[in-house]
């Protein structure tokens, strides 16, 4: 092999359906090699590998969000740091944060701290049994999702959480084919100001996302959609509701405590590298 080949074999190249099959992969892998082949097949040019090295970066859209890249596994110390530039240099519009997996993190801490990679959040599982919680007058009128429209869900969305916590319509479209989800909007004189999405499988409860638009809230709003979801699980059955918030959401903490959440397993640290400056404005997370 001439040098020239040599140096060219080196050079990292995205992981195809065909490269797929030819990887090995450690049994401590996230995805098997179907998965795999599934993967980079639905995201092209997210993954990539070294000819002829057992070195690849496996990535994808988080949240199916186009503009906010996940490093779900990499493989080979030595070319960790040529992949990772592959990630953040392919895409001409770039990318407004690149998040990388707890797992991944923590296997090479070392080389991501080097990369400018951090905690951003820390994600609080928060549970209650008691159901249905304190009484709370309605002032807003509860109508099904589905009589608005994704278009306007969107709108508040974007007007209620900060930019690394928006939902893309993927996946808002791929949420409500969830089984056992339902979602409601907050309707005042013709207003959306806010939305509840819940979802339950028999006892158990969860409040997927809690959101009011900046201009309304301070109202009790957030109380009377969060009191309204809890009674709406009791009376469907369930017995315990969960949730998660950041940790650094006081307000929302506040809240969820008057109504007897308290920690409980499955809490989590967001780590990623944020490139621009959206992802730490906005306005105030309650998911």
């Amino acid at each position: 092999m001439s040098s020239q080949q040599g140096s060219h074999a080196s050079e990292p190249q995205p992981i195809t359906k065909q490269v797929a099959a030819t990887i090995r992969l450690p049994w401590t892998s996230l995805l098997s090699r179907e998965e795999l082949s599934q993967h980079v097949g639905r995201y092209p040019r997210m993954s990539w590998h070294i000819p002829g090295a057992q070195s690849y970066l496996v990535a994808g859209p988080w949240r199916n969000r186009t503009d906010i890249a996940e490093v779900l596994e990499t493989r080979g110390e030595r070319h960790r740091s040529v992949l990772w530039r592959c990630l953040l240099e392919d895409r001409a519009e770039g990318y407004g944060a690149v998040l990388v997996d707890a797992a991944e993190y923590r296997s090479a801490t070392g080389f991501y701290r080097d990369v400018g990679v951090e905690m951003l959040e820390e994600v609080l599982v928060l549970r209650t049994s008691a159901l249905p919680g304190p009484p709370v007058e309605q002032t807003v009128e509860m109508q099904p999702m589905r009589n608005r429209g994704i278009d306007e869900l969107m709108r508040v969305d974007r007007d209620a959480f900060p930019w690394l916590w928006w939902n893309s319509r993927e996946e808002f479209e791929e949420y409500l084919d969830t089984p056992g989800v339902t979602m409601w909007v907050a309707m005042r004189n013709e207003e959306m100001l806010g939305y509840v999405g819940i979802t339950q499988l028999r006892e158990w409860g969860h409040i997927d996302r809690l959101a009011v638009r900046p201009r309304f809230q301070g109202n009790g709003y957030g109380t009377q959609l969060l009191a309204w979801a809890l009674q709406r699980l009791a009376d469907a059955g369930a017995r315990y509701a969960q949730l998660s918030t950041q940790e650094s959401n006081e307000r929302s903490r506040g809240l969820y405590q008057r109504f007897g959440f308290r920690p409980t397993r499955g809490s989590y640290k967001l780590y990623g590298l944020v490139l621009n400056d959206e992802a730490t404005s906005g306005g105030v997370t309650s998911v």
